[in-house]
């Protein structure tokens, strides 16, 4: 891996926002600029294209929101013209879904947006008070790992949390948004803007970081989003893209690119309503979850 962007944050910081894989939702990327106005800094772990329609839409509004960004695989592969999205799906129909949404998102990239994505770092690291966070897409290791929660044990993540010398990491590349909390640490899987979670809901996630005066360390939480995506599927529709990509959408499932999912994660958990202010158990699930 590259060295990582250091950006320092204010000490008077006390929350930031986090999203992860746009996907090319151009919808639900307004709705999380909308709903986190207010919070002066605000990243993007990566995967701005892929899956939806118009990319260039996407980047623009993610350009203009001044959200800082890393590179994803799917940035890396148009930024620099690769064969594919690098993705490390396995299933060959999952790869032929991968295919075709890489080739609609490459051939509808600018030359001036892919110029920019290639410029994009793969990791940053946050310095905040005395804590600092590691960004990244994948994993620490790999830009297109599957950090999945039911088969990373914390015995990993304190590794990885000693390796790197950071107090959390924010993924976001398996897609799945999960928090493992430690003693002296975390994992956040930042969840994605582009798809929903696989739980039958529409609905989307992001997740901030709160660090107020009184805390010992940065605390992760998971925000739930509602959006309306009719826009979006309708020029999926309009693109001549699947119909299993604008499914998903409707129906909160993963209709492709699941073939990935261990088992666990791949049984369709229909969760709650969401609390007002989103929690997070000690064992980092979302509360109201089943």
């Amino acid at each position: 891996m590259p060295e990582p962007r250091i950006i320092s944050l204010p000490d008077a910081c006390s929350r930031i926002a986090l999203c992860g894989g746009p996907y090319s939702n151009f919808a639900a990327v307004e709705t999380f600029l909308a709903e986190t106005a207010e919070i002066s800094h605000r990243f993007c772990l990566g995967d701005l294209g892929g899956f939806g329609p118009y990319p260039d839409r996407t980047i623009e509004l993610l350009r203009h929101g001044k959200v800082a960004c890393i590179q994803g695989n799917y940035d890396e592969a148009v930024g620099h013209g690769m064969v594919d999205c690098g993705c490390g799906y396995l299933d060959p129909l999952d790869r032929k879904f991968a295919q075709l949404s890489y080739d609609y998102t490459y051939s509808h990239t600018s030359e001036m947006n892919k110029s920019w994505l290639r410029e994009l770092p793969q990791q940053m690291i946050l310095k905040w008070r005395q804590h600092s966070i590691l960004l990244c897409h994948g994993s620490p290791e790999q830009i297109n790992e599957f950090v999945w929660e039911s088969e990373t044990g914390d015995a990993k993540i304190r590794e990885w949390l000693e390796a790197y010398k950071v107090t959390g990491i924010c993924a976001t590349h398996s897609g799945i948004p999960w928090i493992r909390s430690l003693d002296d640490g975390f994992w956040l899987n930042v969840g994605v803007l582009g798809r929903p979670a696989h739980e039958g809901m529409p609905r989307v996630y992001y997740a901030t970081l709160e660090f107020s005066p009184s805390d010992s360390m940065p605390r992760p939480q998971l925000v739930p989003m509602d959006y309306d995506p009719t826009e979006v599927i309708a020029a999926m529709r309009g693109e001549k893209l699947p119909e299993e990509f604008c499914r998903s959408l409707q129906e909160g499932i993963w209709t492709t690119c699941s073939g990935i999912l261990p088992d666990t994660e791949r049984v369709v958990k229909i969760r709650q309503a969401a609390p007002a202010e989103p929690q997070t158990s000690s064992s980092g699930r979302l509360s109201g979850s089943r």
